[in-house]
């Protein structure tokens, strides 16, 4: 990769920080980079990497960014200031104002979109109750015809067999009838 030129998107995945954070750095930073212009794009040396890890080893420390220019451009690294205590309870170094403008923007969008969630579960729930509901009326109701429907099932069987019935022909429904009466009232006394 010695002889290939970089552009932003290469050097925020080779050093994994965000595009919007590698821009940000050479736009500050910007007499720390060479680089060539085609259109739009910057195309960037290897060694842009190398800077670019270097701005984020510095950038935790509590230098300006003209101190943090200087370190880079003698290449030593910043030697602590003050006792190792005193580094501990330090604050962080002041973000840039931009980032502190970023920061809070994020913040708001984060506290509007917890908002946007907090409410669409809300209308989920209360969509998922009135589905509830429909589902126990919509089963109430089918219920109700299945009764209905098995009466009229034993009706239309009912109706089925008398018309049987009053289909067949003659002799045979003189011989049921017939028959009927030969087994329900046969008498005991006669013979054949």
């Amino acid at each position: 990769m010695k002889d290939k030129e970089l552009k932003i998107g290469d050097i925020a995945s080779l050093t994994g920080i965000s595009e919007r954070d590698v821009r940000r750095l050479v736009q500050t930073y910007d007499s720390l980079f060479t680089y060539r212009t085609v259109g739009p794009v910057k195309l960037f040396p290897p060694k842009a990497v190398d800077i670019v890890r270097e701005l984020i080893e510095l950038s935790g420390k509590d230098l300006t960014p003209e101190e943090v220019a200087e370190e880079i451009r003698s290449g030593k690294k910043p030697e602590p200031q003050g006792e190792p205590a005193e580094a501990i309870e330090r604050a962080a170094a002041p973000l840039p104002p931009e980032v502190v403008f970023e920061i809070r923007a994020m913040q708001e969008t984060l506290a509007r979109q917890e908002r946007q969630i907090a409410r669409l579960v809300a209308e989920l729930e209360q969509e998922r109750e009135e589905r509830r509901e429909e589902a126990a009326k919509l089963q109430e109701r089918l219920d109700a015809q299945q009764r209905e429907l098995a009466v009229v099932a034993e009706w239309v069987d009912y109706f089925d067999r008398r018309m049987d019935e009053v289909t067949l022909p003659v002799f045979e429904r003189v011989r049921r009838t017939l028959g009927r009466g030969d087994v329900s009232g046969r008498s005991a006394g006669r013979s054949g």
